[in-house]
């Protein structure tokens, strides 16, 4: 099974890390997993394609923060000049966070070496701890998810011993039990290839409707997955296992299957989805006009399908769209240089998405959609 897109991200940054000098791209296309099954046997197109899906993990690792940088080096005494990728440790990480004591005068080890370390007195740890704190229970703080993972980090670093409150290490999400009941079951389908039943709580439809699915295959991406025959669309769907009730399995003819898979049906095909794309409902097709010089990153990232080219750089390209609430806030996450044309039902959606957004904040612009 091919690596899905976080896999390749996290085999290229352990490879780069991992090495103190700048990789040339010939020696990445050789030692990185997710490229090399194309690069080292593959076609000349095969080695193209690897080569523009390692260009486009970059560009995306860059977007992310990331510090890849390109550097040019050489060898033989400057005859020969190459230019590789590497990523600096000390760009990469963050600083080491260290309590001092007033009465310590030794300089204790530090755990990271080769890492800048940032020292914290007792009382602006406290302080530090307590903004993050009240900044991640603001229900109206932008960035409350941030602040909390941000709190759960630092509580590793800092001595907590000084502080009142025991940490919280770890604690299962909400609904952790009842997801793990039902991959069960559909894990057990999927193996005897039974139907099952379940009430399905979909966001388009916005209501519960009751589905009868033939499983097809499971696959997580940032959630749980079923991919299957759904009975009364008579067409493969996908639901989210977390918006899933009361899942049962066929228990007439245990020994028997209900339906068999596919013979061209590939779990492959449904990896690494953007969100609007992994839904239950029939897909929409939406054109969207991409300003210039966001319609180049559109091309390189290969985002919804090229319709035509307009004056000035622009472009329109095509989307299919399962779930619209995700679109959306996609759209509006370009500040304004993208632009849906078709239908016209899903731009009057945006604008009124962007003014509920902007009812929220009233001394923030609002983007022009």
């Amino acid at each position: 099974m091919p690596s899905t897109k976080t896999q390749r991200w996290l085999d290229l940054l352990s490879f780069l890390l991992g090495r103190r000098v700048p990789v040339p791209v010939e020696e990445i296309m050789e030692r990185v997993p997710a490229y090399a099954a194309k690069w080292r046997d593959g076609s000349e197109t095969d080695r193209a394609t690897a080569r523009r899906t390692f260009e486009r993990d970059k560009d995306d690792l860059r977007s992310l923060g990331v510090p890849l940088e390109p550097v040019e080096y050489s060898i033989g005494g400057g005859l020969e000049k190459y230019e590789g990728y590497r990523v600096a440790h000390r760009d990469f990480y963050l600083p080491y966070l260290r309590l001092i004591a007033e009465e310590e005068d030794a300089e204790p080890p530090r755990p990271y070496r080769g890492l800048p370390s940032l020292e914290l007195t007792a009382a602006e740890a406290e302080l530090a701890l307590e903004a993050l704190r009240r900044s991640s229970e603001a229900p109206a703080f932008p960035f409350a998810s941030e602040a909390a993972s941000a709190l759960r980090k630092i509580a590793f670093d800092l001595d907590l011993a000084l502080f009142p409150e025991d940490p919280v290490i770890w604690v299962e999400r909400p609904g952790t039990r009842e997801m793990l009941a039902h991959l069960r079951i559909l894990s057990a389908a999927l193996l005897a290839r039974k139907r099952v039943r379940f009430t399905y709580h979909g966001i388009h439809r916005g209501r519960a409707t009751e589905r009868d699915v033939g499983p097809y295959g499971l696959f997580f991406q940032r959630d749980w997955y079923l991919v299957g025959q759904d009975a009364d669309a008579n067409a493969i769907r996908i639901f989210r296992v977390s918006r899933m009730e009361g899942v049962t399995q066929n228990t007439r003819a245990p020994k028997r299957p209900d339906y068999e898979v596919p013979d061209d049906f590939s779990l492959r095909n449904h990896l690494d989805r953007r969100a609007w794309e992994l839904g239950d409902d029939d897909a929409i097709s939406v054109e969207v006009l991409f300003d210039f010089p966001l319609s180049i990153r559109m091309d390189r990232t290969r985002e919804g399908e090229w319709v035509r080219d307009e004056p000035g750089g622009a472009a329109i390209r095509r989307f299919r769209v399962s779930r619209p609430d995700p679109f959306l806030r996609w759209i509006l996450s370009l500040a304004g240089d993208a632009q849906i044309l078709e239908p016209l039902e899903l731009r009057d959606e945006l604008r009124a998405m962007a003014e509920r957004i902007g009812a929220l904040y009233p001394d923030q612009a609002v983007v022009d959609v």
